[in-house]
């Protein structure tokens, strides 16, 4: 018997178990017909809250669904990076899985993978034959778009995997404006119209962006979105490679892209860190950047002790520069 029914034998009494009598006579007074209903009311709606509990349970209850059963998608899994993987199946290996995949039954038999893509690979290398799973009831388009909104709540998804699951949408539902799915996604529609200015790059450089999806984000693609609209699509592609090939920054990119061919933009070198040796051992990496002076020491309490010392240096410092003024 499953739960459902099990809630639906309990339920069948409810109407004659409800009301008990708390006595053979009944109240005949005004204030003990009141107390007598309210009594009544009371022990109801308890019930009734029980058994919306019960039924809220069952609802979502999930199952241990076999691996071999579980058929992945095409665009669904979310891409890591090499370390995020690393990191998921290791904490996998030690801890229990706290949110179940989702998936919803095929007409061929097993189940699809709504969002769990990436959870389910780590089980597998973990060598586990069953995964906690909560089952879904939806069509196609609700089951990528489940899966779309499933990924929008990770805080690190990269804009343009945000672009791609917003564009999927739009086009299973032609129907929907960009306001409507804003609405839905709970994001607001200017945020949904800059996402799109993806639409607007060069082929070249959606291509580099499938395989590194964090390269650029929506502010670079509106930049480089109006700059491609305005005939510079060659400037936008060669400014993408070298962001991509980590000779220039974003900032960098677009400046870049919005000049003329002939000017090139030299990128600031990356000054080199000072390391101060212990022996063998780093002491401390001193790093300067025009007007900033960095000091990163291998403990805290290590700063802390040499706090004093290089204050007492700037102090000396500037009482020589006052001096030499004076």
């Amino acid at each position: 018997m499953s739960i459902y029914d099990k809630i639906g034998a309990k339920t069948a009494g409810i109407k004659a178990r409800t009301v008990e009598k708390t006595g053979d006579k009944t109240p005949r007074t005004a204030p003990g017909m009141f107390l007598n209903a309210t009594q009544r009311m009371d022990a109801a709606e308890a019930k009734i809250e029980e058994l919306e509990a019960q039924l809220k349970e069952a609802r979502t209850q999930t199952a241990e669904i076999a691996l071999d059963e579980l058929h992945e998608v095409d665009g669904r899994r979310r891409k890591l990076t090499g370390q995020q993987y690393h990191e998921l199946r290791e904490n996998l290996r030690q801890n229990p899985l706290v949110t179940p995949i989702t998936v919803r039954r095929r007409a061929e038999g097993g189940y699809e993978i709504v969002s769990g893509n990436n959870r389910v690979a780590a089980f597998r290398e973990l060598g586990r034959t069953h995964i906690p799973a909560a089952l879904l009831e939806s069509d196609d388009d609700q089951a990528e778009i489940n899966s779309f909104y499933a990924n929008l709540l990770q805080p690190d998804l990269p804009d343009f995997e945000k672009y791609q699951g917003f564009r999927k949408i739009l086009e299973r539902r032609p129907d929907l404006t960009q306001a409507q799915i804003a609405e839905g996604a709970g994001v607001s529609r200017s945020f949904i119209s800059q996402l799109m200015a993806f639409d607007d790059l060069p082929a070249e450089v959606l291509a580099a962006l499938s395989d590194r999806p964090n390269l650029i984000g929506a502010n670079a693609a509106q930049d480089l979105g109006a700059l491609t609209k305005r005939g510079r699509a060659d400037q936008v592609t060669q400014s993408v490679y070298r962001l991509a090939r980590g000779e220039i920054d974003q900032s960098t990119a677009v400046r870049e892209a919005s000049l003329d061919p002939a000017v090139k933009v030299e990128a600031k070198a990356k000054p080199e860190p000072v390391r101060i040796k212990m022996g063998k051992k780093t002491y401390c990496a001193l790093q300067r950047a025009d007007r900033v002076l960095r000091i990163q020491f291998q403990t805290p309490e290590e700063a802390a002790a040499v706090q004093d010392a290089i204050c007492e240096v700037l102090e000396r410092r500037a009482k020589e520069l006052k001096e030499a003024e004076d």
